[in-house]
Parts: C-alpha cells; sequence; structure tokens
C-alpha cells in the first residue's frame, strides 16, 4: 500500500471535528470580549491537528505492535504487515513535529507559558495513548478527552488571544467565559468518546479492552450520554444569564441544537444495529464543531467591539 492510502485509513479525520470545534470554542470566548485574533487561531487549528494526528498514528501503532487486535478487526494488520506498518511510528513522529513547530510560533507570539501547555499535552498524549497501559484503553479514557479538548484546548486557545490585547490576561472577566464553555466542549467531547466506545462495544468485549462502556455496560453508557447533555445545555443557558450576554435567546441556540443532536443520538443508540453505530460517531464529532463554530459566529456578533491588535496588509 502506497504512504497516502495509509494515511487516509489511518488519520481518523472524524476525530479531528473535536479538536477544531474546540479551538472554535475558545475562539468564541475571545470573541465574546472583542479579542479574536485570526492569526493565531488560525496556528491554534493546525497545531490541535497535527498532534490529533500524531497520537491517532500512535494509538494505530500500540495497537499493531502489541497486537491488541483493533486494526485486525479493521483489516489493517493484513495490508500493513508487510511493509507498512512501521510507517504509522513515521508518520506518528512526522505530525510531532510540525505540531512542535506550530506550538513554538503560539509560543513566539504569546509567551513562555504555551511551552509549559506544550510539555503538558505532550505528557498528556503520551499517558493517553502509549506506556503500558494507554489510558484511552482504560475506563478512565473520556476523562482524558474532557481534560485535553476542554479547559486544555478551550481556555488555552482563549487566552493566547486576549495575550495580544494590553488588559490584564488572568483578570477574571476575561477568563470567565473560557472556563464555562471549556466545561461544555468537555462534556461534549465525553459524549464523543462515549459513542465511539459505545459503536465498538462487541469488537472491545472479543480483544479484552477495558473501555467506559466495556466495564460499565451500554445501558449506564446511554444514561452518561444523556445526563451529559443536558449537564452541557445547563451550563451554556447560566453561562448566558450570568454573563449578562446580549441577546440572550440567540446565545444560547448552539447548546439547544446541539442537544436536540444530542437526543437524537441517543435515541438511535438504542435502536440501531451495531454495524450502522459508526455513523452516530461522526454525528457527535461534528456536534462538538457546530458548536463550536456556533458559538464563534453569535458571539463575534454580539460580543464586544473588536479591538485586534493585529494587522494584514496593512488593513
Amino acid at each position: 500500500m502506497s504512504i497516502l492510502p495509509s494515511i487516509i485509513t489511518h488519520r481518523s479525520q472524524s476525530s479531528l471535528m473535536m479538536g477544531i470545534g474546540s479551538v472554535l470554542a475558545g475562539t468564541a470566548c475571545a470573541a465574546l470580549r472583542g479579542n479574536t485574533e485570526i492569526l493565531p487561531a488560525t496556528l491554534c487549528i493546525a497545531f490541535v491537528i497535527f498532534a490529533q494526528l500524531s497520537a491517532n498514528f500512535y494509538y494505530q501503532y500500540f495497537d499493531e505492535s502489541n497486537r491488541c487486535g483493533n486494526n485486525i478487526d479493521l483489516r489493517i494488520h493484513t495490508r500493513f504487515q508487510d511493509s507498512g506498518f512501521p510507517l504509522l511510528k513515521e508518520f506518528s513522529i512526522g505530525m510531532l513535529m510540525l505540531a512542535v513547530m506550530t506550538g513554538m510560533a503560539l509560543a513566539v507570539m504569546s509567551g513562555w507559558w504555551i511551552i509549559v501547555i506544550g510539555a503538558f499535552l505532550l505528557i498528556s498524549g503520551w499517558l493517553a495513548c502509549g506506556g503500558s497501559l494507554p489510558l484511552l484503553r482504560t475506563p478512565y479514557g473520556p476523562i482524558c478527552s474532557f481534560m485535553l479538548f476542554g479547559p486544555v484546548a478551550v481556555i488555552s486557545t482563549s487566552m493566547i488571544q486576549i495575550s495580544h490585547d494590553s488588559v490584564e490576561r488572568a483578570a477574571w472577566y476575561y477568563v470567565t467565559p473560557s472556563i464555562y464553555m471549556s466545561v461544555v466542549i468537555g462534556l461534549m467531547c465525553v459524549n464523543s468518546t462515549l459513542m465511539y466506545g459505545y459503536s465498538t462495544f462487541v469488537r472491545d468485549l472479543r480483544n479484552t479492552k477495558e473501555s467506559f462502556v466495556t466495564t460499565f455496560g451500554r445501558k449506564a453508557t446511554r444514561f452518561m450520554f444523556i445526563a451529559n447533555s443536558l449537564l452541557y445545555t445547563g451550563i451554556s443557558i447560566y453561562m448566558c444569564l450570568s454573563l449578562h450576554l446580549k441577546l440572550n435567546g440567540l446565545d444560547i441556540m448552539p447548546a439547544i441544537l446541539c442537544l436536540i443532536i444530542d437526543i437524537y443520538i441517543w435515541r438511535k443508540m438504542r435502536s440501531l444495529p451495531r454495524h450502522q453505530l459508526n455513523g452516530l460517531v461522526d454525528i457527535a464529532n461534528f456536534n462538538v464543531l457546530l458548536m463550536g463554530l456556533l458559538s464563534f459566529l453569535i458571539f463575534e456578533l454580539t460580543g464586544e467591539p473588536d479591538d485586534s491588535t493585529l494587522t494584514f496588509f496593512g488593513l
């Protein structure tokens, strides 16, 4: 198999919507206070894409090198056993190098604290996808999704853009929106992780993988899914009310729409045959992207006037 089809097969492009949605949500929080910075936001999107690709490749490499069974069930092993699977580690390292380069550009623009965040992400990524027992192969996988895509991604993205203003970064007025939004996005990414484990329940049982779903069961997973959906919707509404945002009815629309989509997913989890559940995983991942995108568009319109200090092409 050539290199290009190898990349397409293993990149798990659907999961990239979670990372992009998290960055857009952080940008929405910056837009709410009039601190949208397009260039740093774009670099954050590039960074999260490279970092996720690196993690996805290494996750598949770990599966292949330890014969965990996931690649075999997906018929990846037979196609890669001759020459392809060593490329997975090389792809992972290559994407990691691109992520580091992008992160250094963000550090130059925003300060040394970005390096601390990068080091934390590197260690967290290793614990989640590598080591003797990757956390994503345990019932604690959803916690990794919550932390990395929630507080780390959302708050960091917002602070990177706010740091270009003359205001104090740590001022509660500027930090509060990203704290609320980080919990919302984190819970939505937990739902995406739960939905993925739900769709691979039979395969994980066959391969003795201890995911949240195989440990607590499908019924408990469905309950957790809908409970998370109701919780992040309530937090979104409370955020809009407590921050006294303009046009509260419009500001809460992303959460209401995403809740409706999650209710649809929850109902289909009970009725769809297991070979059709992969489509629900894509919908759950898209829901995170939708929340971030709609929040950015609405907060950009209803937030404070933009006072960006960066200019492009002399404008």
